[in-house]
């Protein structure tokens, strides 16, 4: 039997993991390797990830 979030409330699915992420300092590595800081503020349905105060 597969577990659901009403059984396991660890379990999320992605889009709702990155949701809760929202107005936390983030660290992500891109596909060059360049390593990029910032305060992640939303993202699309494509993932394209919104931040603000970057440093590289």
């Amino acid at each position: 039997m597969a577990a659901n979030r009403t059984t396991n409330p660890w379990q999320f699915l992605p889009l709702e993991l990155m949701d809760k992420y929202i107005g936390s300092r983030v660290d992500t590595v891109m596909e060059s390797d360049k390593e990029v800081f910032g305060t992640f503020l939303g993202f699309d349905d494509f993932v394209n990830m919104v931040l603000e105060d970057v440093t590289v």
